[in-house]
């Protein structure tokens, strides 16, 4: 476990900042990430001294060109370290924020002196695909201290395309708006592809390489939850992180099951680490806590038991007392108990917390019910997805096969069963809503980033042979 340690503030009301923009340009080019682009100016008499000491409070940037898949939507975190003072006076003279590399949301440079706000981003790490038309105006909010400067750029909208929007002239808004913290994560069974008949675990190489890419199109999630990693994928799911959305993620792994562990990938700072077994100690629960913009941030993620190891077999003499309290029939139903009673015992902060992986069981089931019976969302219904039809595999993550390549290399869907989850645990304070522009099925589709799937030498069909959940949460 890591160390927690947590600081609160006192609330500082922020001081709203209406400005006019001189210019906003968003690009992107379909298929190469690393060639977004963002380019802000605002000029306007009311970005006036005195400055907030960003050297000290960092900064966030939010860009909102709509709710829909492919319009931009963007929350960066410009930490404090990236921010230096002009001239040796912030306050009077101005900030000047510098990142070459773009760690923080691609963001490269971002200048702000009185009458005037310069932001500059590009590479992959900037979330905004662009693969729709924007809904004008796109406002920007630039939170700086406990001020907010804000412009909504409709004015003279010069084009607005997918690939592109680009405005001048935009007037100062009337407010600026109500802006709720986004909260993204992804989850997926990996599959370790240890019983793979050939000898590359199921192409493991190609399907972690396509697994990159589904992340980077979800735009880069704060949490990504993995389960089946082994000791053997673990190192090489850390080595591609630097070459995954800019390097703004950190791997969380503990490797107390060898073959068959949960990793969580996360945007921000980690401030706990923990896993536990569950009953008869081959089943984990890993569990994270992040240092979100929103607050701590709790991250949950199993892999229940499976037929291969007793999932139905009776929970036996040694049933934990819990399980028999709460009328356990079998192993995995044991199971599904210990990890909500675990949910409970640990997640003690106010905000949200998100319990995800694979179950091994349909929505209705014990399993199930130890969730939604706890008042906790089922993300997927919450956004008025279809259930799972087995005859299309259309809302269906598992079914497909996974001890030979045929169907992992088969654009077919061959899925059958909804067993992969994520659930809501609400905030005990305000509430989140789940985005349904930004939620569904994890990497459902047939490698959508090469012209054609198959047997090698093409691009492998499916990172594994489950599909799995992507959510985006609206915060106050």
């Amino acid at each position: 476990m890591l160390p927690l340690l947590l600081v609160v503030a006192a609330p500082v009301a922020a001081l709203d900042l209406p400005a006019a923009g001189r210019s906003l340009s968003l690009e992107a080019e379909p298929g190469d990430t690393g060639r977004r682009r963002a380019k802000i100016l605002l000029r306007d008499p009311s970005i006036a001294v005195p400055f907030p000491d960003l050297a000290s409070t960092g900064a966030t940037l939010r860009i909102d060109g709509g709710p829909d898949p492919g319009q931009c939507s963007a929350s960066i975190e410009l930490p404090a370290e990236g921010w230096r003072a002009l001239g040796g006076d912030g306050a009077l003279r101005g900030y000047r924020y510098h990142d070459p590399e773009g760690a923080s949301g691609g963001v490269v440079g971002i200048l702000i002196l009185p009458g005037l706000i310069e932001v500059r981003a590009r590479g992959k790490a900037f979330p905004c695909g662009m693969t729709a038309a924007q809904l004008a105006p796109v406002e920007v909010v630039l939170e700086a201290g406990a001020d907010r400067y804000c412009a909504a750029f409709g004015g003279r909208v010069l084009r607005n395309e997918p690939g592109s929007f680009r405005a001048q002239h935009a007037p100062a808004p009337d407010s600026c708006p109500d802006v709720a913290v986004p909260v993204s994560a992804a989850s997926l069974n990996i599959l370790h592809g240890l019983s793979c008949s050939e000898g590359s675990f199921c192409r493991f190489d190609d399907r972690l390489a396509l697994l990159l890419q589904w992340i980077e199109d979800a735009g880069c999630p704060d949490a990504v939850t993995l389960q089946e990693v082994s000791v053997a994928g673990e190192p090489l799911i850390r080595a591609a992180l630097p070459g995954l959305c800019g390097g703004v993620y950190q791997a969380a792994y503990l490797g107390e099951n060898f073959f068959d562990d949960e990793l969580h990938l996360v945007r921000h700072p980690l401030l706990l680490v923990e896993e536990v077994k569950l009953h008869k100690s081959f089943r984990t629960v890993f569990f994270t806590r992040q240092d979100h913009p929103l607050g701590p941030l709790d991250v949950f993620s199993t892999h229940l038991a499976s037929g291969a190891d007793g999932a139905t077999n009776r929970c036996g003499v040694d049933c934990p007392a819990e399980c028999v309290a709460a009328g356990a029939a079998n192993l995995r139903n044991c199971q599904a108990v210990q990890l909500a009673l675990y949910v409970e015992s640990r997640h003690d902060v106010s905000g949200p917390a998100l319990v995800t992986g694979d179950f091994n069981d349909v929505p209705g089931s014990f399993v199930y019910q130890q969730f939604a019976g706890r008042g906790w969302l089922d993300v997927y219904l919450e956004a008025g997805l279809p259930e799972c039809d087995p005859i299309s595999g259309v809302g269906c993550t598992s079914g497909r096969q996974d001890e030979d390549l045929s169907e992992l290399e088969s654009p077919a869907s061959n899925q059958r069963q909804r067993i992969d989850f994520l659930f809501l645990v609400p905030p005990t304070a305000g509430a989140c809503t789940v985005d349904p522009a930004g939620t569904r099925i994890f990497a459902d589709d047939p490698n959508p980033f090469a012209p054609a799937c198959g047997p090698a030498p093409l691009p492998i069909c499916w990172p594994s042979d489950h599909e799995g959940m992507q959510v985006r949460l609206d915060c106050p």
